[in-house]
């Protein structure tokens, strides 16, 4: 009897040993994933401003300008981490190069023509283009913090009616302009 408690201790402390590993193990890993959703999110926001600095700049940098180094990496981590935003990815690829050709056009204009030329910023292509970029960065950037549990979760389908809370004695149901 004593060898058959011995025995049930040594696996019941095994058990114990190995799950509590799984739990370290899996925690380690949502850590390490969280990281790289972090670091997505700040290479995203470092090519947002990258393309803000570019916008009325003298392009000299060919290089730069085909693959700014917060577009590859966000690329890269995308690749590793996250292949579930590779169609967002392809939409942002594809959106930089709408952004290249017009920066280049751009430069050739403020070269050729300085009269005819004005600032990016009040340009509405480019302001059409930068929004459409900067909104599919939030999309990305939304995705990601949900992706990581880096978003708080709304209550949604509660049944409950919490609009009695903030009025002077109006219920949902009954129409405020009425009560007025």
């Amino acid at each position: 009897m004593n060898e058959t408690l011995l025995w049930s201790l040594v696996m019941a402390a095994l058990a114990l040993a190995i799950i509590g590993w799984a739990r370290y193990s899996a925690r380690k890993r949502k850590e390490q994933f969280q990281a790289e959703g972090y670091s997505l999110i700040s290479a995203l926001k470092a090519y947002s401003a990258w393309v803000d600095y570019q916008r009325d700049e003298p392009l000299s940098e060919t290089g730069e300008l085909a693959s700014p180094e917060p577009l590859a990496r966000a690329r890269a981590i995308k690749d590793a981490s996250f292949p579930g935003l590779s169609q967002h990815m392809l939409r942002l690829l594809q959106t930089h190069g709408r952004l290249v050709e017009y920066l280049w056009r751009h430069d050739m204009l403020r070269r050729a023509q300085a009269s005819a030329w004005r600032p990016a910023w009040q340009d509405p292509q480019y302001q059409q283009i930068r929004g459409a970029q900067d909104d599919l960065i939030e999309e990305m950037i939304d995705l990601c913090q949900e992706m990581i549990g880096d978003r708080a979760r709304e209550w949604r389908r509660t049944g409950t009616d919490f609009a009695f809370s903030g009025g002077a004695g109006v219920s949902s149901t009954q129409d405020p302009a009425a009560s007025a």
